[in-house]
């Protein structure tokens, strides 16, 4: 015979987990308001975790010019700051998105010489803790100067 118990405790199970599955969040489109800020905002991109908000609030309008100063950032970050890649790798542990943003980033619209030294010191330079990371920003930098 049927089991009204059971079948009631699956149904509450079924309709709780499916109103609370996080849906993937649709591909937005960049309004030229958010462009402005976006290209405005690019400049500020001082450290990993301003980068990784900018990457969430102005993702979707990373082209052209836009992609050109989020390209620079990036490369500043990795000149002028590399022993911070263990705090970029925790926040790419958080936000696994976030570590394609930056990897595009490390691209041929930067330096030649920017573009040696990350993939020279991704192989002999690479603070702990930061060693997947390094080889896929080494490897984006030998693509780039390709």
């Amino acid at each position: 015979m049927f089991n009204r118990g059971f079948a009631s405790l699956a149904l509450i199970a079924f309709v709780g987990a499916s109103c609370c599955a996080q849906a993937e969040p649709l591909p937005t489109v960049c309004s030229p308001a958010q462009a402005v800020q976006a290209d405005e905002r690019v400049g500020t991109l001082d450290s990993w975790s301003a980068v990784s908000d900018y990457y969430g609030e102005y993702g979707q309008c990373d082209d052209g010019s836009i992609a050109e100063g989020s390209s620079e950032a990036v490369a500043r970050l990795l000149m002028d700051h590399w022993d911070t890649l263990p705090a970029l790798a925790r926040l790419i542990d958080g936000d696994p998105p976030l570590e394609p943003f930056v990897l595009r980033h490390v691209n041929a619209t930067l330096d030649t010489k920017d573009l040696e030294r990350i993939r020279d010191r991704a192989a002999s330079t690479c603070p702990e803790g930061a060693s997947v990371l390094c080889g896929r920003l080494g490897k984006a930098a030998s693509r780039a100067l390709e």
